[in-house]
């Protein structure tokens, strides 16, 4: 099963990418404070680890943005479709086709226990943002 288009739809979205720079933001001036606080307080650059200063802010990013990512990616009972798909339960392995935006509705044989995974993908332009 590829993936990437999924991916990458998600990856371009917006408010993902405004939520993982704050979360970044906030949590790497918070620990850039705690491993190098002394330094940057009183602004000595000789002793500063720009390396770990930059990866301290890139490594919250990444983290949010994955989280953001994998839960996407589930297709949960009562969310919208972010693309059209074809959904496999992990429960009994029925097959649900669902479309963009629509419903995503329970298993008609699992019922409350359902559990939703990608099968396939549908063809879809990933850029396009309705």
């Amino acid at each position: 099963m590829n993936n990437t288009k999924l991916i990458l739809h998600i990856m371009s979205d917006k408010n993902i990418v405004s939520k993982a720079i704050k979360i970044a933001l906030i949590v790497g001036v918070i620990l850039n404070l705690i491993n190098q606080g002394e330094y940057l307080i009183h602004l000595d650059f000789a002793n500063i680890n720009f390396f770990k200063l930059g990866f301290t802010f890139l490594v919250p990013f990444c983290v949010s943005t994955y989280t953001a990512i994998s839960m996407k990616m589930k297709y949960h009972v009562g969310e919208k479709a972010i693309l059209s798909a074809i959904l496999i339960c992990n429960k009994c392995k029925q097959t649900h086709d669902v479309q963009k935006d629509e419903t995503i509705p329970f298993c008609h044989n699992c019922q409350d226990k359902t559990s939703w995974k990608i099968q396939k993908i549908k063809e879809c332009n990933v850029y396009s943002r309705n």
